[in-house]
């Protein structure tokens, strides 16, 4: 997190307990009452900044569903590493760092340290063709690197250097450039989910984290609402709108979402076409 973010969580705690100290003195009657919802206050404030820090589950966390699942590692599956040299515009270096921040994630969860490495390579690639240049990812080809074989350290590397780009972003002015990244992440994560759950025997997880990208869907969809001036923002919107659509006829039990074979092929349809667009180089 930058130094910003924590001098705004420093402020909120700051605040939090003058104030607990304020009311102490004039009311001691109430004071456990008041503690209480001071806390609760604080909390809530404490987790709002976080919310914009990052905003959606990281593809690390999509990939680690599926490995814990039981799916496989199937190479095919990500976008090809010599594509990167082939997106030339903005918005197409920004979906497709998120298509390959997310075959990173794939990668590095299942220990594929030659894949790991090649999509590292393709991510800093169009991280510096977008000028995006932070401290922490200044050096993360040398921490990945050095961590390369330590799973529990990486993945803290990998999803740092996601939050951070992140906020560079938004703090300087490219918010477009950040949603369509993390677009990319959330369509390549899906895509990744759809194929391996055909490919799973017991792909009951997976389903339900499928199921679960609906909640995700409507954070992004607000997000990138933001800038639908743009026209490749309004593009990708219309058709995660499309995906949206399936999504609202899928029932619900007591929250539980019931992804039917039905819907999963809709989805499946509509992310294949979508991921196939997003990554093309013509």
């Amino acid at each position: 997190m930058k130094q910003k973010t924590l001098s705004l969580l420093v402020s909120v705690l700051f605040v939090a307990t003058f104030s607990v100290i304020l009311i102490s003195c004039g009311n001691e009657s109430n004071d456990q009452q008041n503690n209480e919802a001071d806390t609760n206050d604080e909390t809530t404030v404490v987790q709002k900044v976080e919310e914009l820090v990052y905003p959606l589950p990281t593809p690390l966390e999509v990939t680690e569903m599926l490995n814990n699942a039981g799916a496989s590692y199937i190479l095919d599956l990500a976008n090809r590493p010599e594509n990167a040299d082939k997106y030339f515009t903005e918005m197409a270096k920004a979906i497709n760092l998120g298509v390959y921040g997310a075959d990173l994630s794939y990668s590095s969860t299942y220990n594929k340290t030659q894949e790991t490495n090649n999509y590292l390579a393709c991510t800093i690639k169009l991280r510096d063709g977008l000028s995006i240049e932070t401290p922490f990812n200044a050096n993360l080809l040398d921490r990945v690197e050095a961590n390369i074989d330590n799973q529990d350290s990486l993945y803290v590397i990998l999803k740092h250097s996601f939050h951070e780009t992140f906020e560079y972003l938004n703090e300087n002015g490219k918010g477009a450039v950040s949603v369509m990244i993390l677009a990319g992440g959330w369509i390549e994560g899906l895509y990744l989910s759809t194929e391996l759950a055909l490919l799973t025997d017991d792909n009951t997880e997976i389903l339900k984290g499928i199921a679960n990208q609906k909640h995700t869907l409507k954070t992004l969809i607000p997000l990138i609402e933001t800038y639908k001036e743009n026209e490749n923002v309004s593009e990708i919107l219309k058709e995660l709108k499309d995906i949206e659509a399936i999504y609202i006829e899928i029932p619900e039990n007591d929250g539980v979402i019931e992804l039917t074979e039905e819907h999963f092929n809709k989805i499946k349809e509509e992310i294949e076409a979508l991921r196939k667009k997003a990554i093309e180089t013509n």
